[in-house]
């Protein structure tokens, strides 16, 4: 479970985030951003890029995430930003496309430890993330029914 926190001026839309998010994620939402202190103790944070028009107040907000190496997804109408780093940051156009949100949030958090510090490429990964390790990975499962009949007993090898 992840903290993210949401900034996002519009009512329906911050609600609607909030409900898609829900309970995979604990969210704490903003109407805009005016501190650093803000941000500290999320896993991810999501911007709607309107919440935040002044071009000041935005470069600003990125630069305190980057500060604090908190990825971000930023929410735009028309032409993507340019955020960087790419490996803290993504844009996701609207109207959102859950699909498109989950891609770009699960992007940035698989590569995140729960300090908050990025895992280097070159690190193995965690032996309960290796692929293939789990059966969602492809690999089909046979249930099978173990049905007793009455009367059969197993012996119990005291005679």
């Amino acid at each position: 479970m992840a903290s993210i926190l949401i900034i996002e001026s519009h009512p329906i839309l911050r609600e609607a985030l909030r409900q898609f998010l829900f309970p995979e994620h604990q969210t704490v939402v903003r109407e805009g951003w005016s501190v650093p202190a803000d941000l500290e103790g999320h896993d991810l944070v999501i911007v709607d890029r309107e919440s935040v028009e002044d071009g000041r107040v935005a470069g600003e907000l990125l630069r305190s995430l980057q500060r604090l190496k908190i990825p971000s997804v930023w929410l735009h109408q028309g032409s993507p930003p340019s955020l960087k780093p790419a490996r803290l940051t993504a844009a996701v156009a609207k109207p959102l496309e859950g699909p498109a949100l989950e891609a770009a949030m699960r992007s940035l958090l698989e590569n995140t430890s729960p300090l908050g510090t990025r895992r280097p490429a070159t690190e193995e990964p965690p032996a309960d993330d290796v692929p293939g390790s789990d059966p969602a990975d492809g690999e089909i499962i046979e249930l099978t029914e173990v049905v007793e009949e009455p009367g059969s007993e197993k012996p119990s090898g005291n005679t």
